[in-house]
């Protein structure tokens, strides 16, 4: 894949951004990201520098399920079943490592809290998930 580099002519500053070609350039990164206030990029495959400096990445394909489960039909060891069901068909395709959204006021927003990775962004709050839809 070829890097976009795109001139701002009003500063002449150069942007290039490119897939992230090692897990050393990936744990740039994330080091970049922590000296900025902390910051936890999640899952970058791309990465943003500004005149050869690490200013940016993003994830263009990560493994985020979306899901719902009948909030009075589905009972807790339904539910384990089908996230271990759900863990498996992942695993089988390579995917390890999944976002799993989830509302404060769902159901199982504690069950989850509980059995799963919490990332709670830099400042702390809860997250919006924005759909652009084209």
């Amino acid at each position: 894949m070829e890097d976009y580099k795109h001139k701002d002519n009003s500063s002449f500053t150069y942007l290039q951004i490119r897939p992230i070609s090692s897990e050393e350039e990936r744990m740039q990164v994330y080091e970049e990201a922590k000296k900025d206030g902390n910051r936890h990029p999640l899952m970058p495959t791309h990465i943003v520098k500004k005149e050869e400096e690490i200013v940016g990445a993003f994830c263009l394909f990560s493994p985020t399920i979306y899901w719902w489960m009948h909030t009075t039909k589905v009972k807790g060891r339904d539910s384990l079943s089908i996230f271990q069901t759900m863990s498996a068909l992942l695993a089988d395709q390579g995917v390890i490592d999944f976002i799993l959204p989830c509302e404060p006021e769902s159901p199982y927003f504690h069950y989850l809290s509980k059995k799963l990775n919490y990332h709670r962004g830099t400042e702390g709050g809860d997250w919006r998930l924005f759909l652009n839809k084209g």
